[in-house]
């Protein structure tokens, strides 16, 4: 999934050449036809990954105030001549922009730093202190130029930079386009990556029904940490969808604290019935492997105790069932992706090998995750180092927090993915396997030293046969519908 470069276009009557889209801001119906540019998926649909949107300025002034004035000194000049000149500059990412007063007052970002006490107010510059890292030159040179053009080019391979510095300069009318193509662009390659972003942005109550159902069994479904993050996605998904007056912008701690003490008081049985397709679709034998985790799940109030107790049976007879089981594990690719256990880790920077150090054993150059958790026994650990990504079993060389089995051998079913600061894939298995045998290594990646970080790896793998902790879920809810004639009160 390559990226393309975006670039501000100049106002022409002529037609728009291939690559584009149009969209007019004011009347989300336009039905001006699509073409252009397109990327093939593995399904052999096409997308289109670079749209342009209009707005609801002119494009006379933009060519005027904004392309024009920055083009060369000479027609600065005239302009300045006009009454057209910059009266502002704007630094930020690395670029300076010569922007008009005028137009930035368009936004409320500036309009309040421009029209109130602010140093700002008076001065002809304004440095802009950017730390949201999504935040990059491209897209905040799109979203300035369409104060003054009736377009913005909206590059869906980075709209994550769009979407952040219209976000940061609270332009609205932007979010809402970037929005619009977003859903007309949505494919299985990019749910995912779109449902971060809104998630990040605040839209997650846009996600629908079906989207959010989609997205969790993805085989693409990449998390940072283990399946307990999709639950806490699930819960801020269904609190917001109960409430959606709730303020998204308030301190986390905070928030948190209101979506706990709206499922204590909530009925839970009606939330199940409610949002059963959804809650079924979380692993929770992947969850209900640690005691904290075990009462953690019961205070939150959103799963009844008989469904945790029934998981927790499940659980304990699956294991004397795989542990007595000699045969080694087989599944279809389905089968895997259906119930594999989904875990991830980002990474700033790769440790560099260097022998003396590590002779050493000096640990800040090499990379080595362990998940908590029981699991069966087997300690597996993913260990990065000099470019290097490897998984480890581990009986005897290393401290563990639980027993270990010491077969001498057993499957894994995995797969091993790396995504770049996008989520994009950057590596990828597939799905494979491995007869590990107690405290072997094997060597999965070795990367290229001119590898971009910050990165993400995601290890999606099965050891023994899984419990379908979906049938304690939807058991329930059936026995529930027959006991109150299919309808319980919220």
């Amino acid at each position: 999934m390559g990226t393309s470069q975006s670039h501000s276009r100049t106002p022409s009557r002529e037609p728009l050449p291939n690559g584009h889209q149009v969209m007019d801001v004011l009347d989300p119906t336009d039905k001006t036809p699509r073409r252009g540019r397109k990327r093939k998926t593995g399904k052999g649909d096409e997308i289109e990954t670079k749209k342009i949107a209009k707005l609801n300025t002119c494009a006379y002034v933009y060519q005027k105030l904004f392309l024009e004035v920055r083009a060369n000194s000479a027609q600065m000049y005239r302009s300045f001549l006009q009454g057209e000149d910059s009266d502002i500059t704007i630094a930020a990412c690395g670029r300076e922009w010569k922007v008009h007063k005028l137009y930035l007052k368009q936004t409320k970002f500036f309009e309040m730093m421009l029209e109130g006490s602010w140093a700002e107010s008076k001065s002809g510059r304004i440095d802009m202190e950017i730390t949201d890292p999504n935040i990059d030159a491209d897209g905040l040179n799109a979203v300035f130029g369409s104060l003054y053009h009736n377009e913005i080019e909206i590059d869906l391979e980075k709209i994550e930079g769009t979407v952040a510095a219209a976000s940061y300069i609270v332009l609205d009318s932007v979010r809402e386009r970037c929005a619009e193509m977003m859903i007309s662009a949505l494919s299985t390659d990019n749910a995912v990556r779109y449902y971060e972003l809104s998630t990040a942005m605040g839209w997650i109550t846009e996600v629908s029904h079906d989207l959010l159902e989609t997205i969790l069994t993805s085989p693409n479904m990449f998390t940072l940490e283990g399946e307990y993050d999709l639950y806490q996605h699930v819960l801020q998904w269904i609190y917001m969808k109960e409430n959606p007056d709730c303020n998204h912008d308030e301190p986390n701690e905070q928030f948190n604290s209101n979506i706990k003490n709206f499922f204590k008081t909530a009925n839970s049985d009606f939330l199940l019935m409610k949002y059963v397709d959804i809650i079924s679709k979380i692993r929770m034998g992947q969850i209900l492997i640690r005691s904290d985790t075990i009462t953690t799940i019961k205070n939150d109030g959103l799963i009844p105790i008989q469904i945790v107790d029934g998981i927790s049976s499940q659980l304990w007879f699956s294991l004397l069932q795989n542990e007595e089981n000699p045969k080694p594990l087989e599944m279809s690719d389905d089968e895997f992706f259906e119930t594999c256990n989904r875990l991830g880790r980002s990474l700033d920077s790769f440790p560099v090998c260097v022998l003396y150090l590590l002779k050493q054993n000096d640990t800040a150059f090499q990379k080595c995750w362990r998940w908590v958790g029981y699991n069966s026994g087997v300690d597996i650990m993913l260990h990065v180092n000099d470019y290097s990504v490897c998984i480890i079993r581990n009986c005897l060389n290393r401290k563990t927090p639980y027993s270990v089995n010491l077969k001498s051998a057993h499957v894994l079913h995995f797969r091993l993915v790396i995504c770049d600061f996008k989520g994009q894939i950057s590596f990828d298995t597939g799905r494979t396997s491995w007869a590990m045998k107690p405290d072997e290594t094997k060597t999965v990646f070795r990367l290229n030293e001119d590898i971009s970080t910050p990165i993400s790896v995601h290890f999606q793998y099965l050891i023994h046969k899984p419990i379908d902790s979906s049938t304690c879920v939807k058991k329930y809810v059936e026995e529930l519908k027959a006991k109150n004639n299919g309808d319980v009160e919220p």
